[in-house]
């Protein structure tokens, strides 16, 4: 069985981010896929200490919450990352948990993630406009992309701010319960 966790950088449960990312998950779920949920703001983890000890040894020098984390991310073959837009960018619980990435690049900047890995970006913001935070989104992929995981699709909730408005919306949770079929599929025709 093949494993797709997800995380949720926002701070409100049962709020947008929540929902959808739990939706791509049910969609990765109806295609077989173990699947786990982290809250983010939940977790006890710091911010890179930019000591480069990681760049020296295996792993983060730093004995937190995201000790499991990299473990988990090592462990699954896909990802669902899911973030609302705060004052035009990621939340900062996003920025803290991708900043402590660092820990998975070699001293020569290539991932230590292993290949193959796919992902579902969701992006949830109050602004009607999908393309209004398009760098932010665009810095998301690359940064994906930077560790070697495939992005299957990004879905940008546009002009959802009230908490659980994303449920009124249906074609925006039947594109996360697409999506994370889709995710699903990919991963399962990995390696055939």
């Amino acid at each position: 069985m093949k494993k797709v966790i997800g995380f949720v950088g926002s701070a409100r449960k049962g709020g947008n981010t929540d929902i959808l990312v739990r939706q791509v998950l049910a969609g990765a779920g109806a295609e077989g896929d173990e699947t786990k949920i982290f809250y983010l703001d939940d977790l006890e983890y710091q911010g890179c200490q930019g000591c480069r000890y990681c760049k020296m040894n295996e792993g983060c020098r730093v004995d937190d919450a995201m000790t499991m984390l990299y473990q988990e991310l090592i462990a699954a073959d896909g990802i669902v990352l899911g973030t609302p837009v705060y004052f035009g960018q990621m939340s900062g619980q996003t920025k803290l948990f991708l900043d402590r990435w660092y820990a998975l690049l070699n001293p020569d900047f290539s991932s230590r993630l292993p290949e193959g890995k796919k992902m579902v970006l969701v992006v949830v913001q109050g602004d009607a406009d999908p393309k209004m935070f398009e760098p932010m989104v665009n810095h998301l992929e690359d940064t994906m992309g930077f560790f070697g995981i495939a992005m299957v699709e990004t879905i940008v909730a546009a002009g959802v701010m009230g908490l659980g408005d994303v449920a009124k919306e249906p074609d925006i949770i039947n594109k996360g319960l697409a999506a994370g079929k889709k995710l699903g599929k990919a991963i399962a025709s990995q390696g055939k």
